[in-house]
């Protein structure tokens, strides 16, 4: 058997090579289309999720304000005022925090940092960062008794642990009212 040669002639390989940069050129353009496509429906996935998270952050701190409105009391302590939202800037110093809920009496303040759920990093944050900008923010409190209060509709079990190491309250909803929990209380 012999083998045969074709010869392709310059104009073929020229004609080749358009073809293939057309195609290529329309490939490029349906994978604009898609990568268009896909971020734009990933984007209005993001915001949805995004302001689903807030709805849900926003009823938690809802539930507890308004629970917290009608009794003024955690635990034993019982308190006359309560903000929610609050927000104080430094400009000198350069900080600015903002609380969930404050409680306040005459002697004692009760920190509530409310989230969906609270996980073991957010105790660590409140000590470290919400504490010190606090004290920082707010020099005419310096002796109260600051107590923290970590809310939420859900608190994992390692979260409590921590939480109650650390002498803070924790309070969860169940049963239509709030259940407070604590271990050894401590005043910062």
């Amino acid at each position: 058997m012999e083998k045969t040669h074709k010869t392709i002639g310059f104009k073929e390989v020229w004609a080749s090579i358009h073809e293939l940069t057309q195609r290529q050129k329309e490939t490029d353009r349906q994978i604009k289309n898609t990568d268009r496509y896909l971020k734009e429906k990933f984007s209005d996935l993001k915001e949805y999720v995004g302001g689903l998270g807030k709805n849900i952050g926003d009823a938690a701190e809802s539930y507890f304000y308004e629970t917290l409105a009608n009794t003024m009391k955690i635990g034993d302590l019982e308190f006359d005022f309560i903000d929610k939202n609050v927000k104080r800037k430094n400009k000198r110093q350069n900080i600015e925090g903002e609380y969930d809920i404050i409680l306040t009496n005459s002697e004692s303040i009760a920190i509530i940092e409310i989230k969906h759920k609270f996980h073991p990093n957010d105790i660590d944050k409140l000590l470290n960062k919400k504490l010190p900008t606090f004290k920082k923010l707010f020099p005419e409190k310096k002796d109260f008794n600051i107590y923290f209060v970590v809310a939420g509709l859900s608190i994992p079990d390692d979260t409590k642990k921590l939480a109650f190491e650390n002498g803070f309250f924790v309070m969860t909803q169940g049963g239509g009212k709030i259940n407070v929990a604590h271990d050894d209380i401590k005043a910062y």
